[in-house]
């Protein structure tokens, strides 16, 4: 006897709507499309991608594993199909229960209305405001940048330059853990992701810059997946890249050189020294971004000790979380855990937990 194939599943009524644009969005939207799931999905910006749009390739001579042109042909694919996406849009309300939710949305000041089976949220974070830590001179002493001020120098402009006189710099500092693992910024987590992010970034210019030397300044460095301690050895190998273990205290501007004075304690000498750099960047923490705090509230979901939200805390069904709202995370991380909840997700849309 011939065995009767499966009957595809009916999914008419059972949309899903994803709240957030970034990378986790995106791939979690691109993932239930792909499985016949309709899916709307709405972002506060003018455009998709998120923090991680603004990142650049940091290949070297060999390909760093960084994931920056992921994040580009995600956002290429996701225009290329018939997902219905509303950028300059928030969530402003719901109502109704488990598989039958009727969503209110703010689109740039026009109230739109969706009824959903489901809802993910993917709101993302913000790094952390480097204007808070004044005493490395952000925002005022103009050769003092983020790390994401030169990705996007390095995006947009495609060469590295001092912003006070446009003259190429010889000599750079790295700061870590700015805004993290810091009782006095109000946030003692770590955001596990930077000592990788800052170095594939700085192995990239080292690569193309061969002439300028660096200073990683750091507290303690936090593995990065299988392949991270075969990279940071090679990192350690070039010595025109000191780790310097010692967070600085301070930043000033050297008049005399029109360089920036960085002052930090030296753990061999057990002395506090002062050295002269053309550049100071900073690798700032990551928070969960604002938006997201009301979001969560309004979907009944709770938040951890350091304010990201708990995934599967939601007192309703059918609302999932996914990316770096629910804790700092990679991009690699963030394709991973977007994949296994948009696989939940139409489980759910799909079994039994949906009348």
């Amino acid at each position: 006897m011939t065995k009767e194939a499966a009957k595809p599943p009916d999914l008419a009524n059972r949309d899903v709507l994803i709240v957030g644009g970034g990378i986790s969005g995106v791939t979690a939207a691109l993932e239930l499309a792909g499985l016949g799931i309709s899916v709307t999905l709405v972002e506060k910006g003018e455009t998709l991608g998120g923090l991680a749009a603004s990142f650049c390739c940091k290949a070297s001579e060999v390909c760093n594993k960084c994931f920056a042109c992921v994040v580009d042909k995600r956002i290429r694919d996701i225009n290329n199909t018939d997902i219905s996406i509303l950028t300059r849009t928030e969530l402003a309300g719901i109502e109704g229960g488990s598989g039958a939710y009727r969503v209110t949305l703010d689109n740039a000041g026009r109230t739109l209305e969706r009824e959903v089976a489901a809802l993910v949220v993917a709101a993302g974070i913000d790094p952390y405001d480097a204007h808070l830590k004044g005493e490395y001179g952000y925002g005022y002493l103009k050769n003092v940048l983020t790390a994401r001020d030169l990705e996007a120098m390095l995006r947009e402009r495609g060469a590295i330059f001092r912003p006070s006189d446009g003259v190429s710099p010889q000599k750079i500092a790295f700061f870590k853990c700015v805004g993290s693992r810091d009782q006095a910024a109000g946030n003692i987590y770590c955001s596990q992701v930077c000592c990788a992010y800052a170095l594939r970034l700085i192995k990239m210019i080292r690569h193309t810059y061969p002439d300028i030397t660096i200073a990683f300044h750091y507290m303690d460095i936090q593995p990065a997946g299988v392949h991270f301690a075969d990279f940071l050895s090679k990192c350690r190998d070039d010595k025109s890249i000191r780790f310097i273990r010692s967070i600085p205290s301070k930043v000033y501007h050297a008049p005399a050189t029109d360089s920036l004075s960085v002052k930090f304690v030296d753990a061999d000498q057990g002395e506090v020294r002062e050295e002269h750099f053309d550049m100071v960047i900073l690798s700032v923490g990551m928070t969960l971004k604002k938006e997201a705090k009301f979001t969560a509230d309004l979907l009944g979901m709770a938040f951890d000790d350091d304010g990201f939200i708990i995934e599967g805390s939601q007192t309703k069904e059918g609302i999932f979380a996914t990316g770096a709202c629910t804790g700092p995370k990679d991009i690699e991380r963030s394709l991973t855990q977007a994949k296994s909840t948009a696989a939940n997700v139409y489980q759910y849309v799909i079994g039994s937990g949906f009348r």
